[in-house]
């Protein structure tokens, strides 16, 4: 199992997940295109990342969270702030949509967050250094992507398609 923890595949998920927590905490001031472009770009890294891990061995084990709501709600509204009204998108991928004919409006910030607090809260077991907390805290993400926040960023990359190059597309 430690040989696991240190394989190619989840060093590099480490390392693109380490850069997308890095660029959605250090939002202000930058460029709304920029950011867009970025976020562009690390998604499907991360999605891929993601993919190649294949099954992740699950051990007993629990690991307390290292975020809090208020971590949570800075990304968010620091991203929405940036993202001004390309945040909205109407959305037919998500839970509420079972009970309704009527997409459902999403936010992109919403989404990033959702997917930073997963990935920092993996990024920071993995900077702890403890082998069994980290190959819990990799089964945990492994199975919260496959059940939820994988689908979660494959809609906000298409949310952030549209707002970079939707019909008030503007360089």
């Amino acid at each position: 199992m430690n040989s696991f923890l240190y394989s190619q595949p989840v060093l590099d998920l480490i390392t693109i997940a380490t850069e997308y927590c890095k660029q959605v905490e250090q939002t202000e001031g930058e460029e709304r295109n920029h950011f867009i472009e970025v976020m562009r770009g690390i998604l499907p890294m991360i999605y891929l990342k993601m993919s190649l891990l294949g099954d992740v061995p699950e051990i007993p084990g629990f690991n307390e969270g290292k975020l809090t709501e208020a971590d949570y709600d800075y990304i968010r509204h620091n991203v929405a702030v940036l993202l001004a009204e390309r945040d909205d998108y109407l959305d037919v991928f998500v839970e509420d949509f079972k009970y309704s004919d009527q997409p459902v409006l999403c936010t992109i910030s919403e989404n990033l967050a959702d997917i930073y607090q997963v990935l920092r809260e993996l990024v920071e077991t993995f900077r702890e250094g403890f082998e069994e907390p980290m190959q819990v805290a990799l089964f945990e993400a492994v199975e919260k992507f496959k059940l939820y926040w994988g689908q979660t960023l494959l809609n906000a990359l298409r949310a952030l398609h549209d707002a970079q190059f939707g019909g008030n597309y503007q360089e």
